[in-house]
């Protein structure tokens, strides 16, 4: 196999691993929202604030998931156009 076609290979392998990670970390988006619910409901206007904390916690978490995948698709792309280039 030639250098060329090894480096394409492996390029299509990142794109790959790239679009199966973000696929996988979407799911804890829809994960992150039902607890915030489920914290909502459970404690929400406690005295304390703890129902504040823990909800700008995950929805913290949510915005860093979502940016994590956003950049791991791009990455996914730009290998991908990479690959087809050579």
């Amino acid at each position: 196999m030639s250098d060329l076609r090894q480096l394409k290979g492996r390029l299509d392998q990142i794109s790959r691993d790239a679009q199966s990670a973000a696929g996988n970390l979407s799911g804890f988006s829809s994960r992150f929202s039902r607890q915030i619910g489920e914290v909502e409901s459970s404690i929400g206007g406690s005295a304390t604030g703890t129902d504040k904390d823990m909800i700008a916690t995950l929805q913290g978490a949510e915005k860093q998931v979502a940016q994590a995948v956003a950049a791991l698709q791009r990455v996914a792309q730009v290998a991908s156009r990479y690959g087809a280039s050579l």
